[in-house]
């Protein structure tokens, strides 16, 4: 897949994750875009719809949060854009829709949440199909919280500045402890 450069046009190129300009002439020469932004930017970008179930990419359910095109999803990356506004607006990571007042995260030992919340469903599936959830390499637990128990840079995520795509939260939970 070709990924234009917004500058010059060129195909960017794909290292470790993220896109960047190799033209030598080029204001972007260099600059690392993160696969959400290098898409979006070229216009390339098929964003999932909301809901359930989920599209399928070769037979695995696509996040509302991953990045993609008409002939490839991003497994890996996340859509930022997509990501701050699930933050944001209490919205499932995976399937874009509304929450309820309590939903699940999947959050580490220290109590760091990954992304944002889920429906019980989303949560069953992304354990079930992601493999950085079910290979036993991320040591998360689903925890049932509701937003009011989430806090960001010591304060709760209600008093926080809203996510932005380049300033995103990293949620922890509030009186964390090992037994729930």
């Amino acid at each position: 897949m070709i990924v234009p450069c917004p500058e010059c046009k060129k195909a960017l190129r794909f290292d470790e994750g993220r896109f960047h300009c190799t033209t030598d002439w080029c204001s972007a020469l260099g600059m690392e875009m993160p696969v959400w932004r290098a898409v979006k930017d070229s216009g390339l970008a098929a964003p999932t719809p909301a809901g359930l179930p989920r599209p399928e990419h070769r037979g695995l359910p696509v996040p509302w949060v991953a990045p993609r095109t008409e002939n490839q999803v991003w497994w890996r990356a996340l859509d930022a854009e997509r990501l701050a506004l699930a933050q944001n607006l209490w919205l499932c990571q995976a399937c874009g829709q509304a929450l309820p007042e309590k939903a699940w995260v999947l959050a580490s030992p220290e109590g760091q949440v990954l992304q944002a919340a889920l429906h019980e469903t989303c949560k069953d599936m992304a354990l079930e199909y992601c493999p950085h959830l079910s290979s036993g390499t991320t040591r998360t637990t689903p925890r049932l919280i509701a937003r009011s128990q989430l806090i960001t840079d010591g304060r709760p995520v209600a008093q926080a500045a809203p996510s932005e795509p380049d300033f995103l939260h990293q949620w922890e939970l509030e009186r964390f402890d090992e037994t729930g």
